[in-house]
């Protein structure tokens, strides 16, 4: 009897052994850490912009019939204006280089005024201020980036045109005011920031030369001989802010 006790006791001892084997818990299998694809500068974007511009206009007034000055001086100006910009980058596989295109245009008043010295046949005249004012300006540049994960440094350069309105420095009465489209070319520098994986920001600083302008022939009706040409070399420098959603 004894025995048998002793065989029954064995085998609910191994039972149990056993049942607590197959209730503990199996081995977790490893989990394979989530890394984050590495934001990239391909894409299309489009943004809107702020800026604040400075400029200087060199201005002369030349008879038709020599070629001699009349006036002469230089205009500079200021204001504030507002537009967009459109543009494409891509950035090369495995290495941290972007280029890229970009089309911008923006609205607003870069005012000048100043009070030219007359000299030859306008000297000692009572005279208007002259006047320049730039409403429109736009450009299409190429661009030239390293990549530094989400922010990027670039370059960039291309041509440009502006809208510029002139009044020359004659008599109040006899001034002749004129509006032309002037072009030329830009190149600037920037940083843009990617804030996130679709909103950039940045701050460029660009330079201008909208080279020179001879406006048409006129007269002045109190001076008859010949008529005269008034010529305009215009450049401007341009701090400017932007934000942009990249697509």
């Amino acid at each position: 009897m004894s025995r048998l006790i002793l065989a029954s006791v064995s085998l609910l001892a191994l039972s149990s052994a056993a049942l607590a084997a197959d209730l503990a818990p199996a081995p977790a299998e490893p989990v394979s850490p989530v890394v984050a694809a590495p934001f990239t500068w391909t894409g299309f974007y489009g943004g809107l912009q702020a800026a604040y511009s400075w400029g200087k206009s060199d201005v002369k007034n030349t008879h038709n019939t020599d070629g001699a000055a009349d006036y002469i001086g230089t205009i500079n100006s200021d204001g504030v204006s507002g537009g967009a910009y459109l543009g494409a980058n891509y950035q090369f596989e495995n290495t941290s280089f972007v280029v890229g295109a970009e089309a911008d245009g923006k609205f607003g008043a870069i005012d000048g005024k100043d009070d030219m010295v007359g000299i030859g046949i306008s000297a000692g005249r009572p005279n208007s201020p002259t006047t320049t004012r730039v409403t429109w300006d736009g450009a299409a540049r190429l661009r030239l980036g390293y990549a530094i994960d989400r922010f990027l440094p670039y370059i960039a350069g291309g041509v440009a045109g502006a809208e510029v309105k002139w009044r020359p420095f004659y008599p109040t009465d006899k001034a002749v005011p004129h509006q032309n489209t002037q072009w030329g070319w830009t190149i600037g520098a920037g940083l843009e920031y990617a804030v996130t994986d679709n909103l950039i920001a940045r701050i460029e600083y660009r330079y201008t030369d909208y080279g020179s302008k001879v406006n048409p022939d006129y007269k002045i009706t109190a001076i008859q001989d010949g008529g005269y040409k008034d010529h305009i070399d215009l450049k401007t420098n341009d701090v400017r802010v932007g934000i942009a959603y990249k697509f």
